[in-house]
């Protein structure tokens, strides 16, 4: 069982609320009664930091309200301030793009300013951006040059929050040695400034990281430090989320009775603040408690309160890990059929998550490759304005020794030298320009491959996990669907392997890919080459990659229907396919001298016949069937186009 309770959130109490408003009441009279521009621009900012996590597009009113008075006085460190200030409000909106866009400027001018202690907290606000959408790769890039910041101006306590929420970060990466790691230091710091509530969260950090290692002493350990402190400090939560760790650790130390107690506690108090995380974990393990003795009917219990919570929560890697154990009691119990349906249900989950992840690193190189892209950008731009201003001076020297030359007729071979300099060295910025931007895109031709290898393998990676689920099933039905469902994924998986293979990134040599695609088909339901002839009649062209993917499918499907269908009776025969452009048209044929197709009324036909039929409508196209010594399939494609 894994623990993952982390302090990441702060209460507020009614008393904090009550509280909230009379400071809001005192700073809007002070608003109202005051024109002064500096007591304004406090008393918005203030404003805008009180209500920024309940009401973060009131917040922002306030802080847009402040940048207009900051440069309308033109105050750099106060449009700074704000910007900062519009940047956070914007994160909790859920604004990215704002988000990021008025935090550089604010980074920009603290840069400006060699304010390092402001601009380390912004560039700490960028990387925290980033994380909260995934992006771990710059939001790691960011924590870090903050942390640098901080060591340089000897701030402590930001350095801590750093090391902290670096560990956070490589928690997320499920890198929990780092984590720890990072931990520690932060831990290190706390202690020497007396942070008790600091202190508290990075224990319970560390225990919950150590369990994740299945190091069950080492969770304990750090359990109980929290809990001591969390009761000298009267932190009532902090001490029932220790103690759920402790559980955690005794359950992996087979310390189950102890642990029992110890669950049964925690729940009460978790349920009546309504802590979910903590009831997750709870449920987990009293669930894991009982199945260890056996009693799987008191485990299923606890599993299906744990199940519910995750559901509420939304949190699908740990439903998961209860649907998992769910199917596990079931089988236990011989309750076969719910077994399954639990078991179903985990599988579905794992390839969501699998999705997700696979998602997610994907944005991610497409915001690093962005941000690459931008960083170019801008020192292609300050390149320019250095030559402008290059350019500038260089003109004001032409026009003083022009005024000498009328003067001395020396001063017109020194100019005349400068100008000849000045074009050489105008063709060599232009020339290493000209080698910047083929450089560029070499780049992006890489980063395209990269991006085409990484689909092609996740593909694959899709069409393993069915082949490794086909060993478990039992049913032929449901076998051979997963079997068809397998040869598509490895038809669009052959796409994206041309595709990083070849010079060309966007089209598709179609000869090699049928040829391919039939070679993989013919494997995959045994038919040997002298059983059953191919014939292919295919005109040499690159299609697009958006036309060959629902043209590979439709052949996909006619191909195998007639593998699996003409010869059933074992007679040996041919398949001939057909694919050449005539009049405007890509006309596509599937040929078979079997038993024939069985006419039947259209709604009758299954998933295959639906799916082509819907890729033909985006195509543009139109099918005709025949019964005619065996079964012909005619395509006609009207919307294509060849690269």
């Amino acid at each position: 069982m894994k623990t993952l309770i982390y302090i990441l959130i702060a209460c507020i109490t009614v008393a904090d609320l009550y509280a909230q408003d009379a400071t809001a009441d005192s700073l809007n009279l002070l608003l109202q009664s005051s024109k002064q521009d500096t007591v304004r621009i406090n008393a918005n900012i203030a404003l805008s930091n009180l209500y920024i996590e309940d009401k973060p597009r009131a917040a922002l009113l306030y802080a847009i309200t402040t940048l207009s008075i900051a440069q309308r006085i033109k105050s750099a460190k106060l449009i700074a301030r704000s910007s900062h200030t519009i940047g956070v409000c914007y994160d909790y909106i859920g604004n990215i793009d704002s988000c990021l866009n008025f935090l550089n400027s604010a980074a920009f001018l603290y840069t400006s300013l060699n304010d390092k202690e402001h601009l380390s907290n912004v560039i700490s606000d960028i990387a925290l951006a980033y994380y909260v959408r995934g992006n771990y790769e710059l939001s790691m890039r960011n924590h870090l040059a903050a942390l640098k910041l901080r060591q340089e101006t000897g701030n402590k306590s930001y350095v801590a929050r750093s090391l902290n929420n670096i560990g956070i970060l490589y928690r997320s990466k499920k890198d929990y040695t780092n984590a720890i790691h990072y931990y520690r230091q932060s831990l290190v710091i706390k202690e020497e400034l007396h942070d008790e509530q600091g202190i508290l969260n990075t224990l319970i950090n560390i225990s919950s990281a150590y369990n994740s290692e299945d190091k069950f002493d080492s969770t304990y350990y750090y359990a109980y430090r929290a809990m001591q402190l969390a009761k000298e400090i009267h932190a009532e939560k902090d001490i029932y989320g220790s103690q759920v760790n402790m559980g955690a650790a005794w359950v992996g130390q087979h310390r189950l009775d102890e642990a029992e107690v110890v669950f049964y506690d925690v729940e009460k108090k978790a349920f009546t603040h309504d802590d979910r995380d903590v009831l997750i974990t709870a449920y987990e393990g009293l669930g894991d408690i009982f199945s260890s003795r056996e009693n799987y009917a008191a485990a299923e219990k606890y599993f299906l309160k744990g199940l519910e919570t995750s559901k509420k929560n939304q949190r699908k890697e740990r439903m998961e890990v209860f649907y998992r154990k769910l199917s596990k009691c079931n089988r236990m119990l011989t309750n076969y059929a719910l077994a399954f349906s639990y078991a179903d249900s985990a599988a579905a989950l794992r390839n969501d998550l699998l999705n997700e992840e696979n998602l997610r690193q994907l944005n991610e190189m497409a915001a690093v490759y962005e941000t690459a892209e931008k960083e170019k950008q801008i020192d292609k731009l300050n390149t320019q304005n250095a030559l402008a201003a290059a350019e500038a001076v260089h003109n004001k020297k032409e026009r003083n020794y022009f005024i000498l030359a009328s003067v001395l007729m020396l001063a017109l071979a020194v100019l005349a030298w400068i100008a000849f300099a000045s074009n050489k060295k105008k063709k060599e910025q232009l020339a290493a320009q000209n080698e910047l931007v083929e450089k560029s895109l070499q780049e992006k031709e890489i980063l395209l491959r990269e991006i085409h290898h990484r689909v092609k393998n996740n593909l694959q990676i899709v069409s393993s996990l069915l082949s490794l689920q086909s060993d478990y099933i039992a049913d032929e039905h449901a076998l051979q669907a997963v079997k068809e469902s397998r040869n598509r994924v490895l038809s669009m998986s052959l796409i994206h392997q041309n595709l990083y293979q070849e010079n060309n990134l966007t089209g598709i040599d179609i000869q090699d890919y049928i040829g391919k695609l039939c070679d993989n088909l013919f494997h995959s339901y045994n038919i040997q080459h002298n059983k059953v002839k191919l014939i292919k009649e295919l005109q040499p062209m690159n299609l697009d990659v958006d036309v060959v993917v629902p043209l590979g499918l439709i052949l996909n499907e006619l191909i195998t229907n007639s593998l699996k269908y003409a010869f059933n009776d074992g007679r040996d025969g041919a398949i001939k396919i057909i694919l050449k452009e005539e009049d405007n048209l890509l006309k596509l044929g599937v040929y078979d001298n079997g038993t024939g197709i069985q006419q039947k009324p259209k709604d009758e036909y299954g998933f295959g016949y639906k799916m082509i039929n819907a890729f033909l409508q985006k195509l543009k196209g139109k099918m005709n069937i025949y019964a005619e010594d065996g079964t012909k399939v005619d395509i006609e494609i009207k919307n294509y186009k060849l690269v």
